[in-house]
């Protein structure tokens, strides 16, 4: 009696493969699909921070901060000179107050332990006054957010144009 050795015939191992490779292709589609979403939420909470930041300081200053044209707030004031200079993404915005006052007599106030930069490193917000409050833009990802706005003029660097805005009157 001859016997019949056990194993898989090629035709199987090919249908496994391929069947784990495309279950492997889902899954990771999937796996892309949350974390874009997890950055956009992200972006989202972190403009939301800001504009926190930005209610604080027009309490103070009695009006937003102006922008320097190229996407940062003049909100800062770390050396205690009595002018606001150029705020950078990642640090904290502080400004000594108030700028009438001598030196000596001025506190350092912060609106924002750190101004919030966004989760993709390449990425950065856009801040712009407007002559009623301010826009902040960012570069979410999820092109089916009801809030994605294709065709916003700004851009939110690393080649990227901006597509969700919020202002002092919320979400745009």
């Amino acid at each position: 009696m001859v016997r019949k050795q056990g194993g898989f015939t090629l035709m199987e191992l090919l249908i496994a493969v391929a069947v784990l490779l495309i279950l492997s292709v889902v899954g990771l589609d999937s796996f892309i699909f949350s974390i874009k979403k997890s950055h956009d939420a992200a972006r989202k909470s972190d403009l939301a921070t800001m504009q926190r930041g930005l209610e604080a300081f027009i309490t103070d200053w009695g009006s937003y901060p102006s922008d320097d044209g190229a996407g940062k707030m003049i909100a800062c004031d770390y050396n205690n000179s009595g002018s606001l200079s150029t705020c950078d993404w990642g640090r904290q915005m502080a400004a000594f107050f108030p700028p009438s006052a001598i030196p000596a007599n001025r506190a350092l106030v912060s609106y924002l332990a750190k101004i919030p930069t966004d989760p993709v490193t390449t990425q950065n917000y856009y801040y712009q006054k407007t002559a009623t409050g301010y826009n902040i833009f960012a570069a979410i990802e999820n092109t089916s957010d009801p809030y994605y706005k294709a065709g916003l003029s700004r851009t939110c660097g690393g080649g990227v144009t901006c597509n969700y805005q919020v202002s002092q009157a919320g979400v745009q």
